[in-house]
């Protein structure tokens, strides 16, 4: 780590004209994440957009004209709360080690409290041990642990479970929560599905008499399994794995992700383990009330 002992940062929120520089600096400072986040800049684009960034309400730090730090806010409720999703919170490596993490805390957090903004959501890398520290020191709680899970193997798309498969159906959110047994994480909440719906796969599966009895959303520029759930009564006859293949199959075999799997719900992820899938990382969802 680079030492700038004479540096004075500057704090501003960002604007449109800044998204060339952010995108830069969002390749230089997850250059040595523990997950590849080399992205090029339409996949960047439309990561902002799914997540719901504000880039008004998001934060950079300067030193002389160089941006060498970023958090990237999303505005929305979270459990009907106003909320900031932080989206991604990074500092060049060289300036690392000098604040300016907590100094952009600060600087945001006046700006979100004028905008009635109650409460800050994020998830950091359980192994991330100085960010989950300087979290905790700015006030943070943990709420979940998230498993990050990986596809090793291309499951069989044979659908041996009986159902109709249709795909991009309208969907019924008032019906199909009612299969959920956790709450989605932002990442993958019905508001981010929404956003970016038309650059997704959508597949749900209907019984003989043409009820929906389970669903799964893809968001194809990432290859991120966004939702996947059955109907109770349904569980365990293979039409979870039946609309997990046609979604890996709509993705031209790539390997799928899935991000923040609640590990309260054991059986979500003995599910995709049994599918093919291997847990890379864990994640701690934090809250902070303002």
């Amino acid at each position: 780590m680079t030492a700038h002992p004479s540096q004075a940062f500057t704090y501003r929120c960002l604007s449109p004209s800044d998204f060339e520089a952010l995108h830069k600096c969002f390749l230089a400072a997850f250059v040595d994440y523990v997950v590849s986040m080399q992205i090029s800049a339409d996949h960047f684009r439309q990561r902002l957009f799914r997540d719901g960034v504000e880039l008004e309400l998001s934060v950079a730090a300067f030193a002389e004209i160089e941006m060498v730090g970023f958090s990237l806010n999303a505005p929305g409720k979270w459990q009907g709360v106003e909320t900031a999703y932080d989206a991604g919170t990074a500092v060049l490596p060289s300036y690392r080690g000098e604040g300016v993490g907590k100094n952009m805390f600060a600087f945001m957090t006046q700006i979100l409290k004028e905008r009635n903004v109650h409460q800050c959501l994020l998830e950091v890398i359980s192994t991330n041990v100085p960010a989950v520290r300087l979290y905790k020191n700015l006030g943070f709680e943990q709420t979940r642990t998230l498993a990050v899970l990986r596809s090793e193997t291309f499951p069989s798309s044979r659908n041996t479970s009986g159902v109709e498969l249709r795909t991009s159906p309208d969907l019924n959110w008032s019906q199909l929560k009612e299969f959920w047994s956790g709450e989605p994480s932002w990442q993958n909440s019905i508001a981010a599905i929404e956003r970016v719906k038309s650059e997704c796969t959508l597949v749900a599966g209907y019984d003989g008499g043409g009820e929906c009895v389970g669903y799964g959303v893809a968001f194809n520029p990432g290859g991120t399994l966004m939702q996947l759930a059955v109907a109770d009564k349904n569980r365990r006859k293979g039409i979870g794995s039946t609309i997990l293949a046609a979604l890996h199959e709509d993705q031209g075999a790539k390997p799928l992700k899935i991000n923040n799997v609640d590990y309260e719900i054991p059986e979500a992820i003995a599910f995709y383990e049994t599918n093919g899938f291997k847990i890379v990382l864990d994640q701690f969802e934090m809250i902070k009330k303002l």
